[in-house]
């Protein structure tokens, strides 16, 4: 029997960011072909700098897609018709027209199965729902990465096959170096860290970390890396202000190749987010065998359990605080560690792409 054709759409390397990633793993798990992005996004539509990191290797695939030009989108539609299967990467709404129309000019017979990094929107409105929805009702199959977006996805498909697993770890910016290595390449030798990475929206809380501050009694910094979209950066050093050199900011887009440098230099991951899915930032913390400060939302206490970090509620800088402080007096930060590392071995990728081989096999 003749193995099936799998194609795979979505941003891969050298696109910024874990979803580029999670599309370069995935395809090269599964062997399929990807077609990707010449433009991903109108700028208005990308508030930070370019969605390009020039450190990564460029992955093998067809870039022509433009966000911008429907012939890319017939262009796209003719190579995807001779596969059995394609998986569309979904993470939010501004593909929901081209890949409505892609998914429209494929053959009856082939799957379309949906990646979904996230069901509804970090930024959320209506129009963006409706959009949305036009897409995930057309897939045979949504895989989703948490219970909270398995509960959402079926109620906008009107119960259409919705298959829930984890997130696998994202193996980010190669071999760490040791610990007061990485701090005296960062200048900051000697400290204890807490790190908040990746890009500051406000979902993602970064202020409630910094209000959160002055109520750490532990000797501990806040580093903060990560780009400030819609030009928020000076609002959080304003909230900073009178903290002095127990936050430190590094606002900018940190590059895959810098990556290990910051993890490898931290105690502890915060993730005090409003919102979310599933985390990149946490996955890769534990790649890292980082222990990660969490809050109870979305699919975060599905991956933090109490041994490889700390849950805490929303919207609450004192409870932050006093995670912060337990996890610098009280706790055993080299368990904590290990079980990190040991939750990156669990959610593997070969394990994760055993799940979109099923639903290929229609199993």
């Amino acid at each position: 029997m003749m193995r099936p054709r799998v194609a795979v759409v979505g941003p891969v390397f050298p696109f910024r960011a874990g979803i580029a990633y999670c599309t370069t793993r995935l395809a090269e798990e599964l062997g399929a072909d990807v077609v990707s992005f010449k433009r991903q996004f109108p700028k208005r539509f990308y508030p930070g700098g370019d969605d390009v990191d020039p450190t990564l290797p460029r992955a093998e695939a067809a870039f022509i897609l433009d966000i911008l030009n429907p012939l890319t989108w017939l262009a796209a539609a003719r190579r995807l018709r001779g596969y059995d299967a394609v998986i569309f990467v979904w993470w939010i709404w501004v593909w929901a027209l081209p890949y409505r129309i892609l998914i429209a000019l494929l053959p009856r017979r082939t799957k379309v199965i949906l990646q979904c990094h996230n069901i509804g929107d970090k930024e959320p409105a209506w129009w963006k729902r409706w959009l949305s929805n036009r897409v995930l009702r057309k897939g045979d199959a949504l895989v989703v990465h948490a219970a909270t977006e398995a509960e959402d996805a079926w109620r906008r498909t009107g119960g259409r096959r919705v298959v829930r697993t984890f997130l696998p770890v994202h193996e980010l910016g190669g071999a760490p170096p040791p610990r007061e290595e990485a701090r005296r390449a960062l200048g900051l030798a000697g400290r204890n860290i807490a790190l908040f990475f990746g890009h500051v929206r406000p979902f993602k809380g970064l202020d409630i970390a910094v209000k959160a501050w002055p109520r750490v009694t532990s000797d501990v910094t806040l580093l903060v890396a990560g780009e400030a979209w819609w030009d928020s950066a000076e609002e959080y050093r304003e909230l900073a202000r009178a903290l002095g050199g127990a936050v430190r900011f590094d606002f900018r887009y940190i590059p895959d190749a810098e990556i290990a440098t910051y993890f490898a230099a931290a105690d502890v991951v915060l993730a005090p987010y409003r919102i979310e899915a599933q985390s990149g930032v946490a996955l890769t913390a534990f790649h890292f065998a980082r222990p990660v400060i969490a809050t109870r939302v979305g699919g975060l206490p599905e991956i933090v359990d109490g041994n490889n970090g700390i849950l805490i509620p929303p919207e609450d800088p004192a409870a932050l605080a006093r995670a912060v402080d337990e996890f610098f007096t009280a706790r055993d930060r080299a368990a904590m560690e290990r079980a990190a590392a040991a939750t990156a071995r669990r959610c593997s990728w070969p394990e994760y792409a055993k799940v979109f081989e099923g639903l290929v096999h229609g199993r």
